[in-house]
Parts: structure tokens; sequence; C-alpha cells
């Protein structure tokens, strides 16, 4: 993207100065040509190499827990140059399920290496996971907590937290010696008070509905993507090009109606996370705020669903960030005197923290990991209160299938 589209995106981290001279691609259509041989590139080395490696990375690693804790050697390999190149042509996803995906393929290459017994093979796999999410994050506790809350949708796998947190701390320590300490978002000053608690509370069943949403549209879209190409018997290897080839129209199209639609545009690409950054600067228009979350949606739709490499996990961050942005904007119109504008970023990250928090059925991960993101564990209170509604109104609906109800499910025949 940065060499062939030009422009100079935002990213997170910079500081309030330093992001408001992010400048738009001059050429705005090259992105057609772009997405779609990135998508085309990915879909031939997946297919040829390691169909298994399709998708967003996550579910396979829980599948392999859940399973016989078999991860072939290629598919970690596979699946970071596919991801690689899906994301860095501005493909629609994250680099964290892949990295669930790669590092859990780690874990199982060293359980073939030491014969380790079944049990441990899978406690090695969801290690893997925890460290791996947890550094990409730079958020090692969150990670830890993460290994053995996603394994369930009503449970946790105790056995797993002493290894996850002796491998996340391992694990973050060798990333931030290269890549630095500082969390991910850069945060300005942000207050709240207890008379903004209800509003807070308000944000939780919003988060839940545009995360139902995002749920349907995701696996919808892939349903929808499998069965056409099943019906007409086209190669799979040219679904993620599709996807792309809707994506770069719809970027062109958007792009060309208003100033604001191309930021929708621009931040509906990529992880979405240095338009994030701009929520947290009070940065964003509040008609960019409220298209963002269904635009994002659909580019990862479109990107994951059809069968492209990367992780849904940032996405839904920066979904739920726009969320929260876009209730906080209009509650500070509706209320300045009770939603002052330095408190419209709290709304940003709690937005993050109630919309993934409840789809991926790991709220005290989720949680523990935003804020660790942005530093700021002065929230904590707030983010509580609209995560437990978000989570109650979600239910049972996942975006991850591969997650069991709770430990006994594994001793089920049936299963």
């Amino acid at each position: 993207m940065g060499i062939f589209y030009g422009g100079a995106f935002p990213t997170p981290g910079q500081s309030c100065t330093g992001i408001t001279c992010w400048t738009p691609p001059p050429i705005i259509w090259l992105i057609l040509p772009i997405i779609c041989g990135g998508a085309l590139l990915s879909g031939l080395i997946v297919y040829k190499f390691a169909p298994e490696a399709e998708g967003h990375g996550t579910d396979a690693a829980l599948k392999a827990y859940h399973g016989d804790g078999k991860i072939r050697w290629r598919v970690p390999f596979v699946k970071a140059v596919a991801s690689l190149i899906t994301i860095s042509t501005g493909g629609s996803a994250g680099r964290e399920g892949p990295t669930a995906q790669i590092a859990a393929g780690f874990g199982a290459i060293i359980s073939d290496v030491f014969q380790l017994s079944p049990r441990e093979r899978k406690i090695a796999i969801a290690t893997g996971i925890g460290a791996g999410i947890g550094t990409i994050f730079k958020a090692p506790l969150g990670g830890a907590v993460l290994a053995a809350e996603i394994l369930y949708l009503r449970d946790v796998d105790a056995d797993v937290l002493i290894p996850s947190f002796l491998a996340s701390v391992i694990s973050y320590s060798i990333f931030g010696f290269f890549m630095g300490y500082d969390a991910i978002f850069g945060t300005t000053e942000m207050t709240w008070s207890v008379v903004q608690v209800p509003f807070f509370l308000a944000l939780g069943p919003l988060c839940a509905f545009i995360g139902i949403m995002y749920i349907k549209s995701f696996y919808g879209t892939k349903t929808l993507f499998d069965k056409f190409f099943r019906t007409y018997g086209l190669p799979t290897y040219l679904k993620p090009v599709l996807g792309a080839f809707i994506i770069g129209i719809f970027v062109i199209v958007f792009a060309y109606i208003s100033p604001d639609t191309l930021m929708v545009a621009l931040g509906s690409l990529g992880s979405g996370y240095g338009f994030v950054q701009l929520a947290l600067y009070n940065m964003l228009p509040l008609t960019v705020l409220i298209l963002l979350p269904f635009a994002k949606t659909l580019t990862t739709s479109l990107t994951i669903g059809s069968g492209g490499s990367g992780g849904v996990f940032a996405p839904g961050i920066s979904i739920g960030g726009f969320t929260g942005g876009a209730f906080g904007m209009i509650l500070h119109i509706l209320f300045p005197t009770i939603i002052p504008l330095t408190t419209v970023p709290i709304f940003v990250i709690i937005g993050m923290i109630a919309l993934f928090g409840s789809i991926a059925h790991a709220p005290i991960a989720v949680m523990i990991m935003v804020l660790e993101m942005t530093g700021d564990f002065g929230i904590l209170i707030p983010a509580m209160a609209a995560l437990v509604l978000a989570c109650l109104i979600m239910g049972k609906n996942t975006i991850f299938r591969e997650q069991r109800e709770r430990r006994e499910d594994i001793l089920l025949p049936h299963n």
C-alpha cells in the first residue's frame, strides 16, 4: 500500500499533532489492482499449500485444540505469508487472528518434537494462542488470560493460565526489545464521573447489536461465496479476488462522493487502527463515525468471508471503537454539559471492549487487553458496566464457531 498506493495513512500511537498530517492516496482507483493482486497471490498460496490457513485463523487454532491437537508444520508459514500479503495490499483484516494460528502451529510443532501427551499438546496450542495475541497487541496480561478464556463460550481452562503467563512474558519481552514497549494507541486527557455511568451502560446494548450484525454479515458472506463458487465450479483461489474486487469498487465510489465518505472508504481498509486513533483524538466527523462500523463490517466480511487470510480481531476492535465514538459524539451534542468532549474518547475505548469482548466471549481478557493497548486502567468501572450488558444480550452468538459451550463438552460422545 505504501509503495504502490501512496499517501500517508494515519497510524496508531501517533501524537495528536503528527497524525493531523495524514494524506489520502493521490490516485484512488489504484486500490483495485493492488487489492485484487494481493488477493489472487494470497489465494494461490493458501489453496495450493494449506487450505486450512484460509479465513481468520483463530477458529482453526481452536479446532486443533478441541480436536487431536495436530497442525501441519507448513501451516504457520503459509498463514504468515498469505496474511502479510492480504493485509499489506489493503484487505480489511487484522494481524491477531493469523498470529494466533501461527503461534498455535508452533505449539503443535513443539508437541511433535518433544512427543507431548494429548493433554499437554492442547495446553501448548492454547499457550501459543495467548502468547501470540498478547504480544502482537502489546497486551501480555490480557493475552495470557485470553488463552484460557477464548476456548469456551461459558468456561475457562485454568490449566492453561500458568504456562500462558510465562510464555506471554517471554514473548512480549523479546517483541518489545525490537518494537518498543509503548501502548499501541496514544490517548489524550480523558475524564468521567459517576453521573455518566448510565450512558456507558447504554453503550453496551448498542455494541451487542452491532456485534451481532458483524457476526451475521461475516458468516453470511462466507456462506454466499462458498455456495456461489461451488454452484458454478469456479476455482477456489479466485474467491478472495472477487471479494477484493467488490471492496475496490466500494472504496472508489465512496471516495468520490464527498471528503467524509473518502475517510470512510480509507478507514474501512486494513486493521482500521489509524482511524481509531483519530477517533481517540476527536478528529473524525460524526458522519464518518456513524458510517464506519457498517463500512468496516462490509469490507471485513468481503476480505475474510471470501477466503482471504487475516484476522477478525482487529476489525472487531475498530468497529467497536467507531460505534462507541459515534454514540459518545451524539451524546455530547445532546448533553454537552454532562458528556463533555474529553469524555468521548472513553466511549471509543469502551466500545472496543464491549463489542469484541462480547462477540469473542472473552470479556475479562479483552477488557484487560484494550486497557493495556490504551495504557489507561482508570476507565475500568465504566468499561465493566457496558461489557456486562453487551455479554448478556449477545447470548450464544459468537465470532468463533469452534468454541465449545463448556469444558464438560469434551467428554460427551457426540463431540
